[in-house]
C-alpha cells in the first residue's frame, strides 16, 4: 500500500469512527429518554399495585366472611322458618346477598388481575429499556468516555431501577461487593469506611423496600445471607470503624443513608485523589476526619469533646458524671466517638468504682465494647442480672 494511500484509509477510518460516535450518542439519547419514561410508568405502576392491592385483598377477605355469615343465617333461617312474616321476602334477600358477595369478590379479582398485568407489562418494558441502554453505554464509554457525564443522572437511575425486579437490587449489590473484595485491601481506612457504609446502606435498603406480600426465593434468600455475611466479614477483619448500619434494630430513612454514604465515598475518594498529587486538603474537604480520626492536641480547644479530668472537691462524682454524660450525648457512633467514651468510662470507673449504679446505667449503652480490662470486666459484671452465669461463677469463685 503507498503512503497515499494509508494516509486515505485513516482519514476513512477517523470519518467512519465520528460518524459511528455521532450515531451512537444520538441512540444513547434516545435510549435514556425511553429508559426514564419506562422508570416512570414501573414507578407508578408499582405505587399503584401498592395502593390498590390491600384494599383487593380486604375486599376478598370480606366476601369470604360475608359469604360465611350468609351459609349460617340461612341455616337459622331453616330452624325459625315458620316464624317468618314472608317467606318469599327473607328468598329475595338471600338471592340479593350472594349477588352482591360475588360481583364484590369478582370486582376485586378484576382489579388485583388488572394491576399485577400492568405492573409485569411495565417490567418488561423496562428490562428491555435497561438492557438497551447499559449495551450503548458501554459502547459509548468505548468511543466517547468523555461524554459519561452527561448521562450521570440515568447511570444512578439505573440502581433504583432494579429496585422494580424481584432481588434485583440485591443481585446488583452482591456483584458490586463481589467485584470489590478482592481490591478492599488496597484501599485505606477511610475509604475501606466509607465503601463499607455505603454496601451496608445498600443492603439495608434492599431489605426494607422488598415487596412484603412476595416471599423472597430460596436462591434470593441465600444470596442474601451470603451478602450479609460478606460484609460481616469485611468489617471484622479489616476493622475500618463502626458502622451503626450493621445493628438490626437500627432504622432511618435507607434512601437517604445511602445518598449521604455515597456522598462521603465521593469525597473520601477525592481526598484521597488530592493527597496522591500534593494537593493539600481544604477543611471543608475533611468532613469524615471528624467522624473517625483521634483528636489531637491541636484540634482539642477549650470547647472539644475530648476526655479531660474531672476536676476535684467534694462534688466530684456529680461533676464527673455529668461530664460522662454531656461526652456520650455529642460523639457519634462512629469509631473514634466509641473510644472517646470508653476513655471517659474507664477515667470514672477508676475515680468512682466500677459498682457506681448510676456509672454501670451510663455504661449500658457501651456494654458489648467493655472488655480488655479489668475496670470494664467489672462493669460489665454490673451489667450482668444476679442470677447470671458470669455472677454466679464469681460469688462461688468468692467461696
Amino acid at each position: 500500500m503507498t503512503p497515499s494511500l494509508e494516509q486515505l484509509a485513516e482519514l476513512v477510518r477517523q470519518a467512519e469512527a465520528k460518524s459511528r460516535a455521532r450515531k451512537i450518542e444520538a441512540e444513547t439519547h434516545q435510549a435514556a429518554e425511553q429508559f426514564r419514561a419506562a422508570e416512570l410508568r414501573a414507578r407508578q405502576a408499582v405505587e399503584r399495585l401498592r395502593a390498590l392491592r390491600p384494599a383487593c385483598l380486604r375486599a376478598l377477605e370480606q366476601a369470604d366472611a360475608d359469604e360465611q355469615l350468609l351459609k349460617e343465617l340461612v341455616r337459622k333461617l331453616a330452624q325459625f322458618k315458620s316464624s317468618l312474616e314472608s317467606e318469599a321476602h327473607a328468598e329475595q334477600l338471600i338471592s340479593n346477598s350472594q349477588a352482591e358477595i360475588e360481583h364484590t369478590r369478582v370486582q376485586a379479582r378484576s382489579d388485583l388481575e388488572a394491576v399485577d398485568r400492568e405492573m409485569e407489562e411495565a417490567r418488561r418494558d423496562l428490562r428491555g429499556a435497561i438492557d438497551q441502554y447499559r449495551q450503548l453505554r458501554r459502547e459509548l464509554d468505548r468511543l466517547q468516555p468523555e461524554l459519561a457525564a452527561q448521562f450521570s443522572a440515568e447511570d444512578r437511575l439505573l440502581w433504583h431501577a432494579e429496585g422494580h425486579f424481584p432481588g434485583g437490587q440485591l443481585q446488583l449489590l452482591a456483584q458490586d461487593v463481589e467485584a470489590g473484595v478482592g481490591s478492599f485491601s488496597t484501599l485505606g481506612k477511610h475509604e475501606q469506611y466509607a465503601q463499607l457504609k455505603v454496601w451496608i446502606g445498600r443492603f439495608r435498603y434492599c431489605q426494607a423496600t422488598q415487596d412484603r406480600d412476595a416471599e423472597l426465593s430460596e436462591s434470593l434468600q441465600a444470596l442474601s445471607h451470603r451478602v450479609f455475611h460478606q460484609l460481616k466479614w469485611l468489617s471484622r477483619h479489616y476493622e475500618p470503624g463502626y458502622i451503626e448500619a450493621f445493628r438490626h434494630d437500627y432504622a432511618t430513612d435507607w434512601a437517604a443513608y445511602v445518598a449521604e454514604a455515597q456522598e462521603q465515598l465521593l469525597q473520601v475518594l477525592e481526598n484521597g485523589r488530592r493527597l496522591r498529587e500534593g494537593d493539600p486538603l481544604r477543611p471543608r474537604d475533611r468532613p469524615h476526619e471528624d467522624a473517625t480520626a483521634e483528636p489531637t492536641a491541636s484540634t482539642l480547644g477549650p470547647q472539644s469533646h475530648g476526655v479531660q479530668p474531672p476536676p476535684s472537691g467534694a462534688d466530684s462524682r456529680s461533676v464527673t458524671l455529668d461530664h460522662l454524660r454531656r461526652l456520650i450525648a455529642h460523639n457519634p457512633n462512629s469509631e473514634a466517638g466509641i473510644d472517646r467514651v470508653l476513655e471517659a468510662l474507664r477515667a470514672a470507673a477508676r475515680e468512682l468504682g466500677p459498682d457506681d449504679p448510676k456509672l454501670i446505667q451510663l455504661a449500658e449503652p457501651y456494654r458489648d465494647h467493655l472488655a480488655g480490662d479489668e475496670l470494664f470486666d467489672a462493669l460489665r459484671r454490673g451489667l450482668e442480672p444476679a442470677d447470671s452465669p458470669e455472677n454466679l461463677g464469681d460469688e462461688k469463685g468468692g467461696d
